[in-house]
């Protein structure tokens, strides 16, 4: 029965594969990440202590350099902003603290080009606190420079702690990221 299944999953995955020069053994798909796949998964709940994470961070990593400033992902993502990142944004001070998208902020702008932002979170549990209020995750995010001919350009992945906590209303909201 065992030598049976196995030659019938050989046969199974040998019927997929073509022998013209240069095609793929996936069936001609180009072989795809384990992030890319979970693009395709449903949107996080941004009800969730995890899925205010993402969403959050996913709108503090798009930019829009043509018609943004650099902070101003940062407000974007207002609503999903706890108590500590609402006085870092509120505060007088130039120096906010956002991702920083290098030097090449101004070239993505002179080119008419957008940054969007893919963020999950990790199955890695970030470290462990005692109070319920107040959770951690480790959020993958990696992002594709978007120019109006169509040409992408991947930026190298980046992962951060976020920290979330139960706002007044019971909602949760990124108060940290690292």
């Amino acid at each position: 029965m065992l030598v049976v299944s196995v030659a019938m999953l050989a046969t199974a995955c040998a019927g997929g594969t073509s022998t013209r020069s240069g095609s793929n053994p996936t069936g001609g798909q180009p072989p795809t990440s384990t992030t890319r796949l979970l693009e395709v998964a449903p949107a996080p709940d941004p009800t969730t202590a995890d899925g205010v994470a993402v969403t959050a961070l996913q709108q503090i990593y798009t930019w829009n350099p043509a018609t943004e400033s650099e902070g101003d992902a940062l407000r974007r993502a207002r609503k999903w902003l706890g108590p500590s990142l609402i006085r870092t944004l509120d505060s007088p001070s130039t120096a906010v603290d956002t991702p920083r998208p290098t030097l090449r902020w101004a070239e993505w702008g002179k080119a008419n080009a957008h940054v969007e932002a893919f963020a999950f979170a990790s199955g890695e549990k970030a470290p462990a606190g005692a109070d319920p209020n107040r959770q951690q995750y480790k959020i993958g995010i990696e992002q594709t420079v978007v120019y109006p001919d169509g040409k992408r350009e991947s930026l190298p992945p980046v992962t951060v702690v976020a920290t979330v906590v139960r706002g007044a209303g019971g909602s949760w909201l990124l108060d940290e990221f690292r």
